[in-house]
């Protein structure tokens, strides 16, 4: 998800069970709903500059009952995909990661670095030591089994949010992909639910050698990672092996995860245990919205 010329970017979180207080109203629960704000040129505003917003479910107004405001400290686990099929793509996954960990330094966030294929390998725990992050991350290696058909995605996806948790900030996992999930022990569903209930943004972007793939069949791999993403609010793109439509993406994430705020609108508390449909304007703005949120109620 991009942040465009002229456009705003909005997304909607779950808050979690912690952070989830219920009105005086007992047939309305307070959930998070998280916007990128960003000016004619892209470039982050003060989120205060957002005005009438509306929030609507089938038709109905919801009530917006809190002003945007920052979500506090920037917290990002990058995870890349190092399978055996990603082998003449892994140098690039890891240069425009050592990218993006040189751009989230300055943020003065922590971060933490991930690899997954048939095993998951960390950095450790969230931190602002760069100069061992991007150590970390020079040093992966593709996978070398190509008999192995593991490649656990979604389980490292889980354990990204996992370690993110429930504390405030600005909170984003950024999967560098081939898009393919064999052998995880969750599906992108309980993704969406777990990302909703922690206020966690997931970004991904499609890393594949269109000499394997081919140029049209990138996206064969990524359908479930299309569905997750914007129900918690996050962005896509394909980068496939070009190192411009890489730095592209990178300068475009930044944009998004510096432009994010919070604010707090009322829902029905309806237990029905399911996604529900939702649509996010502002009077004289271009907005794009996540278009669902989760029973908060239901535990992911």
């Amino acid at each position: 998800m991009a942040v465009a010329c002229g456009s705003l970017l909005a997304t909607l979180h779950v808050a979690s069970g912690q952070t989830a207080n219920r009105c005086q109203n007992s047939s309305l629960t307070r959930i998070g709903l998280v916007i990128h704000v960003a000016d004619k040129r892209g470039n982050p505003v003060s989120p205060a500059s957002l005005k009438e917003i509306e929030v609507t479910e089938h038709g109905q107004k919801l009530q917006v009952v809190e002003s945007p405001q920052s979500t506090g400290p920037k917290q990002v686990v990058l995870l890349l995909d190092s399978n055996f099929h990603q082998r003449k793509v892994i140098a690039l996954e890891q240069q425009t990661a050592l990218e993006l960990l040189s751009e989230f330094e300055k943020e003065k966030g922590q971060a933490l670095v991930m690899s997954y294929g048939a095993k998951i390998r960390s950095s450790g725990v969230l931190t602002d030591e760069w100069t061992t992050l991007k150590e970390f991350t020079s040093s992966l290696r593709v996978e070398t089994d190509k008999h192995n058909e593991a490649i656990l995605l979604f389980d490292a996806m889980k354990r990204a949010m996992e370690t993110l948790g429930d504390r405030p900030g600005t909170k984003a996992v950024v999967v560098f992909a081939e898009g393919n999930d064999y052998g995880s022990f969750v599906g992108w569903k309980s993704l969406a639910q777990l990302a909703q209930h922690k206020h966690i943004a997931c970004y991904v972007v499609l890393f594949a050698d269109h000499t394997f793939y081919g140029t049209k069949a990138i996206r064969h791999y990524g359908w479930d990672l299309v569905e997750l993403t914007p129900k918690t609010g996050g962005g896509f793109w394909e980068v496939g092996d070009s190192p411009r439509k890489a730095h592209k993406m990178a300068q475009q994430l930044i944009t998004a995860f510096d432009s994010q705020s919070l604010i707090e609108v009322l829902v029905p508390n309806v237990h029905a245990r399911h996604f529900h449909s939702v649509t996010v304007t502002c009077p004289g703005r271009q907005l794009k919205a996540q278009t669902v949120y989760y029973d908060v109620d239901s535990q992911p």
